[in-house]
């Protein structure tokens, strides 16, 4: 996945939000999210050509995602990065997670960004190849791809950070400003969040938006198989039932 916005304490009656797009090879095939058998119990999409995933949630409401980073070409005897989002969503909380990934070392991964949160913290593990690097992440608007941390940004984050000044900050939840958000087309395509490389088999795959209610509010999550600007953004209702997250309601009209 190479574009995660995750907004921490920035509307009071939701600790997370998050909006996320995938960028991959189109022809890789893969699965849409679905309640994975075992415990905890998890709803994730699945990659199916490594087996592993590039987000989830689990029933003890901790979120986790991981961006690939750029910089370096990977290394086929490393483990997938995929497999260490399915580790960190067996965490009961994001911060036992955060100790839990404190001997990991740079060798095991090709390099990656892992962003995990909860309702009460968020966390980013990166490795640049060489270093593993944690991170206390405080409440705000955090920018997360393939480029951060130094690995040579295209722009994106600054053209994500304009629109959430003009259209989603302080502002009440809005879901189609995170819509538009997940579906800017830059000059240069990879500058934008909604990637169209056809000719080299490349882009927006899917994305998602989550939303985690504080407590008595419920939780959300949206789901487009597909590019984003072009594939309707459907409520996943029953997979965050099966987890006991959210009350079972009548979509709103900016979720059907």
């Amino acid at each position: 996945m190479c574009t995660l916005i995750a907004a921490v304490g920035q509307w009071p009656e939701l600790p997370l939000v998050v909006a996320a797009n995938r960028d991959e090879f189109l022809a890789r095939p893969a699965r849409p999210p679905f309640l994975w058998p075992g415990s905890p119990r998890v709803v994730s999409p699945r990659d199916e050509l490594a087996g592993g995933t590039w987000l989830g949630l689990s029933e003890y409401g901790v979120f986790v995602a991981v961006t690939n980073r750029a910089g370096s070409p990977p290394d086929p005897a490393r483990r997938s990065r995929g497999a260490l989002v399915v580790e960190a969503l067996t965490a009961s909380s994001a911060r036992s997670l955060h100790q839990r990934l404190q001997p990991l070392e740079a060798t095991t991964h090709n390099p990656f960004h892992l962003f995990y949160a909860d309702r009460a913290d968020a966390f980013i593990t990166w490795s640049d190849g060489h270093a593993v690097h944690h991170e206390v992440l405080a409440k705000g608007l955090h920018v997360i791809t393939e480029r951060s941390f130094d690995a040579g940004d295209l722009g994106r984050e600054a053209t994500i950070r304009a629109y959430w000044a003009e259209h989603v900050a302080g502002r009440a939840f809005d879901v189609d400003a995170l819509r538009g958000l997940l579906t800017i087309h830059g000059v240069d395509p990879r500058a934008g969040t909604c990637v169209h490389l056809d000719e080299f088999g490349y882009g927006s795959r899917s994305a998602c938006i989550l939303k985690l209610g504080a407590a008595g509010v419920a939780s959300s999550l949206l789901w487009a198989e597909g590019r984003p600007c072009q594939k309707p953004f459907l409520s996943q209702e029953e997979l965050l039932l099966a987890l006991g997250e959210g009350t079972r309601r009548e979509a709103t009209a900016s979720e059907r």
